[in-house]
């Protein structure tokens, strides 16, 4: 009697998962549009048009991505091309991002080259040739750079490095190149981890240095932090207190956010914590705007890695992280690109027309207003200086 009530609940749930399928992929195919890129640096279809109709109107639009490919900057490039944005915000720390910035518009070709010969590998998402493609359109357009993360564990001989430069403390300058030394030396390591760093590191914050340098150090010490405990709190945490210190710039202004799918849904994030998405959300609600939140993800493919010794990975639709949208990917079944809107859910669900059970899929639906799946994700190269 026990084992045929373990089978007729085993049915019955199994009844319900393909029911929920069934009413979102029914759902889905009445809210699609569909577009492809052109070999003109472009899209075609009313699914681009749509995409483009809804971005004009917004003033924050907010990208949530898989890192690591080639379509998405792609997508991202082309629709900077046809929308001026006042602000590029994103997934790097805010000096790194400075730093990255200034030598874009001051060194000549030559000099850029040996940059990034020597610091190329420090960028953390942007050491990637689209990406930083991207980044070097938007600094030539005038957009303004502004980073939120904590600083990279791949950073810090580039923060290190301009520290030195900038200080005019001669003993911090000794340790700095102490640093630098160390960290390109044992670049296969992760210096930051080191006791050598953290001792150097609360020597210099020891010192008497500018409030510049004092930040700078402050904030390697809390992304070491960050990283060797595993707070991501923390880490949201530290990205809203960067948002809000920019918020005069940023705020009634057009901006486009460009972060990992888990930060930009409007409500709670993919990782139960409020995250920026819903802290731009509210910030545009209270001006009378909305904001714009966009998930783009790929069905198939590969994508990019952040190891050189392993650069790509396989996109399996069946994996953990994708399986959630196999009412999606039923029907985006061509290599057409297909755009989801996502607002006809959201009321489905508020009028109790339609019951979403995973709560991961639940979250995607309620924090987005468009889905975009990519046929097929293609992996990014990294910088390859001359």
């Amino acid at each position: 009697m026990k084992l045929l009530k373990i089978l007729l609940l085993t049915l019955l749930s199994t009844n319900l998962i393909f029911a929920q399928e069934s009413e979102i992929q029914k759902l889905a195919s009445e809210n699609i549009s569909t577009f492809n890129p052109t070999n003109k640096n472009t899209f075609i279809g009313n699914g681009w048009e749509k995409l483009l109709e809804v971005s004009k109107k917004s003033n924050s639009i907010l990208v949530g991505e898989e890192h690591f490919t080639n379509e998405i900057p792609y997508l991202i490039n082309t629709l900077s091309s046809e929308i001026h944005f006042d602000n590029f915000i994103c997934e790097i720390d805010p000096f790194s991002a400075k730093t990255i910035e200034s030598k874009i518009e001051n060194l000549n070709d030559k000099k850029l080259n040996d940059f990034l010969k020597n610091y190329g590998d420090n960028f953390s998402f942007f050491e990637l040739k689209p990406e930083f493609e991207l980044f070097q359109k938007f600094v030539k357009s005038k957009t303004n750079i502004i980073g939120l993360d904590q600083i990279s564990l791949v950073a810090d001989r580039l923060i290190i490095s301009e520290l030195k430069n900038q200080s005019k403390n001669e003993k911090a300058k000794s340790i700095y190149s102490s640093m630098e030394a160390t960290s390109k030396k044992n670049s296969s390591d992760i210096y930051m981890f080191t006791d050598d760093f953290q001792n150097k590191l609360n020597e210099l914050l020891a010192l008497n240095l500018s409030a510049k340098e004092t930040e700078q150090l402050m904030a390697l010490k809390l992304s070491r932090e960050i990283y060797l405990e595993s707070k991501h709190h923390l880490r949201i945490q530290w990205m809203k207190n960067q948002l809000i210190k920019e918020l005069p710039n940023w705020k009634g202004k057009k901006n486009l956010f460009k972060f990992g799918a888990v930060h930009m849904p409007s409500g709670e994030s993919l990782l139960e914590i409020y995250d920026i998405g819903n802290f731009v959300n509210n910030i545009e609600d209270s001006e009378f705007r909305k904001s714009l939140h966009i998930l783009i993800i790929g069905k198939s493919g590969y994508s990019g890695t952040p190891d050189k010794s392993n650069p790509t990975q396989i996109i399996d639709e069946n994996s953990a992280y994708l399986k959630i949208y196999k009412p999606f990917f039923n029907i985006a079944k061509d290599e057409t690109w297909h755009l989801f809107d996502l607002q006809p859910f959201k009321k489905a669900i508020s009028e109790n027309k339609l019951s979403v059970e995973n709560v991961m899929l639940s979250r995607v639906i309620k924090g987005y207003d468009y889905l975009i799946v990519v046929p097929r994700i293609t992996p990014a190269k990294f910088i390859e200086p001359k």
